[in-house]
């Protein structure tokens, strides 16, 4: 994977005439030399403007151009200022496959500045050439991931394929162009005050620098990290469909008076275990395993398939002794219903008092966490107790029958918050069993509320044999005989619809289990053993250079490299202000092309191109400049594209890289100047 430079233009209209720069770069290291604000930094950053990633340096989307290439531009030989009517960008660029491409952008024009042409071929440096040419479009949706979308089409080039992150939201998102150019562009305003380096986190994607770092090395984290993410989500989403199986067998059985034995409510892979669940039904006072009583009542019906219906004066003394038995049952079961009801209800009262209680633990508990916090802190206000008032909720103690001294505490603040923690968790565990207690009693409701219901039924049936003519067909005998086909019937549907969720959760089992074992199959370590190898070696260009750079603050060989955060550490802690604001900036140096460096010994998807913008901050020695540019030169000459743009002292420059294989451009002044009569503003 490649990427280069090799020709960048500007052009610029005004009421004054055309003006611009071309700047053609050889493909090694490159050093871009101009006085302070002649345009060195507005050359590179027409480079990110003309590739859509402004939102690397500011999520406002705005050109980060200056006022020439926007407003007015002061004509550096006539000092007299012309207004822009027209202008835009353009840069040529290479792959590793030796394909080029031509990228126009405008940034004064008719046209939208979101609209981005790319012509296939070299249309800068082969200017006659004739190539195709395609828009594309950038900071709209879908510029990262539509085939019109110019993103896109830039990271096909470059031969990357961007992989999905995590949002803060939860959500899935691709880990943009712009959160990945940081770490190898090196803008001068705000570039050098971090490392990784100053990645936008605007996009709201969890972890970016940790993932643009993953995917630049291609370390293999970031797939397992994606791969251990999808099979969360693929257990949480088993979990929930296995929650809900449950709960329609709930329902389905609540509402017919039934319980279900043996079934775990938890998702398990022992399918066995899950064929081995039955339900019970209630019948009379006790409960019945389901099969076992539709046998019973299917072989009760079938007596009256054999048997002729008798009249109502056959029936007549059973059914009076029958009308006075389950007239006695249905008082019963109703005393039975009324004392399960008024045991809920005690039961409700009973949660809701636990309840009561454990907000008040909650609120105890908060201030005794609270007052040992100060307490560490180093406050004195929460180590004594007022004598006269209480520690929890502040009344008055005025009033005892003994004098009252000074009061000792009994328990230490963390014995205090031991003690609360573990009331809380019993008071938690009576709620558990409260909810368990009421559930029990909601099925006996049910169950006595459908006995009453069916003995209400036959006891109107055998009433109707006492009053009804003698030769007529008893009345409690159809009615016994449809009641019972009817349960039948209803107790079938019931134990046919659970034996499907049944088979369901053996399905739902069988997924379960795969996505224990795929989880189980992977590394338990983070990085894999290639990881490691790459970040060693990272760690050990960062050491080698900063030997070269002149690194004070502690010796090159104790830094390390973070396998967590990839940053800078040394001892097991992140580095940070201990350094002097030099060294700072020389080990930023060693990071920047420890990247590089790595990327030319390994596989990586580094592209091969770094760009730094006025590497010398903070007055940086010009022995560490020199091994700087040293350290540069040698890294181009294996294979990649450096662009330095600097101020230094022009002199120091060309001793710097006298011997070294490196194109030094210098302007002595505006970089964007009057062009002549020949120039075009194509």
């Amino acid at each position: 994977m490649a990427l280069r430079v090799r020709h960048l233009r500007l052009r610029v209209q005004t009421t004054g005439g055309l003006f611009g720069a071309d700047i053609v770069f050889d493909g090694a290291l490159t050093v871009l030399h101009a006085p302070n604000t002649s345009g060195k930094s507005t050359c590179l950053q027409a480079l990110i403007y003309a590739l859509g990633l402004e939102q690397m340096l500011s999520a406002k989307r705005e050109t980060p151009l200056p006022f020439a290439m926007r407003q007015y531009i002061e004509d550096p030989d006539s000092g007299i200022t012309y207004n822009v009517t027209e202008s835009f960008v353009a840069v040529e660029l290479e792959n590793g496959e030796g394909q080029r491409i031509t990228v126009r952008r405008n940034v004064v024009a008719d046209t939208d500045r979101r609209l981005i042409t790319v012509v296939e071929g070299p249309a800068l440096t082969e200017p006659y050439s004739q190539h195709e040419a395609r828009d594309y479009f950038v900071h709209d949706p879908g510029a990262a991931k539509r085939d019109a979308g110019f993103h896109r089409m830039l990271a096909q080039f470059m031969g990357w394929t961007l992989p999905t992150v995590k949002r803060y939201d939860g959500g899935d998102t691709m880990l943009y162009l712009e959160t990945i150019f940081p770490l190898f562009y090196v803008e001068q305003k705000s570039g050098w005050s971090s490392i990784p380096a100053a990645i936008p986190t605007h996009f709201r994607i969890r972890d970016v620098a940790k993932r643009s770092v993953e995917f630049l090395l291609a370390l293999e984290t970031h797939a397992l990290e994606l791969r251990r993410q999808e099979l969360e989500l693929q257990l949480g989403i088993a979990r929930t469909r296995w929650s809900a199986t449950i709960d329609e067998i709930r329902s389905l059985t609540g509402a017919q008076g039934l319980r279900v034995q043996q079934l775990s409510q938890a998702p398990t892979t022992m399918q066995a275990e899950i064929q081995g669940a039955y339900l019970q039904a209630g019948h009379g006072d006790e409960w019945r395993n389901l099969d076992a009583l539709l046998a019973e009542l299917q072989e009760r019906l079938e007596t009256f398939d054999t048997v002729a219906i008798p009249n109502a004066e056959g029936v007549a003394v059973e059914a009076a002794a029958e009308v006075d038995r389950v007239t006695l049952e249905i008082q019963e079961i109703n005393r039975e219903r009324n004392d399960i009801f008024r045991g809920r209800q005690a039961e409700l009262v009973q949660r809701q008092s636990t309840m009561t209680r454990i907000a008040q633990i909650d609120e105890d508990l908060k201030k005794n966490q609270d007052a040992l916090k100060l307490q560490n802190y180093g406050s004195k206000a929460s180590v004594d107790l007022s004598p006269h008032h209480c520690p929890t909720c502040e009344q008055p103690l005025m009033d005892a029958l003994l004098p009252q001294g000074t009061i000792e505490p009994l328990m230490s603040l963390n014995d205090n918050i031991e003690f609360l923690s573990a009331q809380r968790a019993i008071f938690k565990r009576l709620v558990g069993r409260s909810d368990v207690v009421i559930k029990e009693l909601d099925h006996d409701l049910l169950s006595t509320g459908d006995d009453v219901r069916q003995k209400s039924a036959r006891l109107r049936a055998l009433k109707s044999d006492l009053i009804a003519p003698a030769h007529a067909a008893s009345a409690s005998v159809i009615e016994e005989r449809l009641r019972l086909d009817a349960r039948i019937q209803r107790l079938s549907t019931v134990r046919d619809h659970f034996d499907g969720l049944v088979s369901q959760l053996i399905s739902q089992a069988e997924i379960y289990g795969g996505l224990l074992a795929a989880q189980a199959e992977l590394p338990r370590d983070r990085l894999s053993d290639a990881d490691r190898d790459k970040l060693r070696l990272f760690e050990r260009s960062i050491r080698e250079q900063l030997g070269r750079y002149g690194f004070k603050t502690f010796a090159p060989k104790e830094l390390e490299i973070s396998e967590d955060t990839y940053r800078p550490q040394k001892e097991g802690f992140e580095i940070g202000f201990e350094l002097s604001a030099s060294d700072a900036i020389r080990l930023k140096w060693a990071y920047q092309l420890g990247f590089l460096d790595v990327g030319l010994q390994t596989i990586t998807h580094h592209p091969g191109i770094l760009v730094l913008d006025e590497p010398r901050q903070q007055e940086a020695a010009e022995a560490s400049v020199n091994g700087l540019l040293r350290t540069a030169a040698l890294l181009a000459e294996k294979g990649s594209q450096i662009l330095i743009a600097t101020s230094e002292q022009l002199a120091n420059v060309k001793q710097f890289v006298a011997e070294l294989p490196c194109q030094l451009l210098t302007f002595d002044g505006p970089i964007i100047r009057r062009l002549n009569a020949e120039a075009t503003m194509n």
